[in-house]
């Protein structure tokens, strides 16, 4: 039965503004922790997007949710390019490794070398960072890597290799030519040695 406004006791009225005014509380405070979780979210999103290196969040089966824009340019991809696409578009096909989510649980977090794609086709060398995000519960809902182009880092690391290698034989050769260089003179000393009896005998 719906009691009419005018029909209710005074006691009635106040116990519902009472009621009211908690659920008024109540919004007031859910809009305040919205607008600060709006703020907070634009603030990480500013610092994502000033990063130098890469960042992509993606959901536990690799589809990717945001890429700031330093990935983007490292690959060469418009955020256009890349709604609804899987992470796995910045590798080559048989590089390709799949998690379950057991796996996932089980790493939390991973670091690795690998080859990266760009969308021209092109490869390159990045290092890559990745850690799972879990909610109050523990439950895993994303995961968040980061990516470095390693190119110049591995420029330098062939160039050092290489220069190792060059000294490394021309050190066997100079240890190969003094081996070389005393058996000479042990043989020149043997031939003065017998010179010189020569010499001794004739008189």
């Amino acid at each position: 039965m719906i009691v009419k406004e005018e029909q209710k006791s005074r006691e009635q009225l106040a116990s519902e503004l009472k009621e009211l005014r908690k659920w008024s509380e109540k919004l007031e405070l859910l809009s305040s922790e919205y607008e600060h979780s709006n703020r907070t979210l634009r603030s990480f999103e500013k610092a994502f997007e000033t990063m130098q290196i890469g960042v992509t969040i993606t959901d536990l089966n690799g589809n990717i949710l945001y890429i700031n824009s330093a990935e983007l340019e490292m690959h060469g991809y418009s955020r256009e390019d890349l709604e609804g696409k899987n992470v796995r578009i910045f590798a080559p096909a048989d590089s390709w490794k799949t998690l379950n989510v057991d796996q996932i649980k089980k790493m939390k977090r991973w670091k690795r070398e690998s080859t990266n794609k760009r969308k021209d086709g092109s490869t390159f060398p990045v290092q890559l960072m990745s850690d799972v995000v879990t909610d109050e519960d523990d439950e895993n809902i994303c995961i968040i890597t980061t990516c470095e182009d390693i190119t110049e880092r591995k420029t330098m690391e062939e160039e050092i290799k290489a220069r190792i290698d060059e000294l490394e034989k021309f050190y066997e050769m100079s240890v190969g030519r003094e081996v070389k260089m005393k058996e000479l003179k042990k043989e020149i000393k043997k031939l003065q040695a017998v010179s010189q009896k020569d010499n001794d005998s004739s008189y």
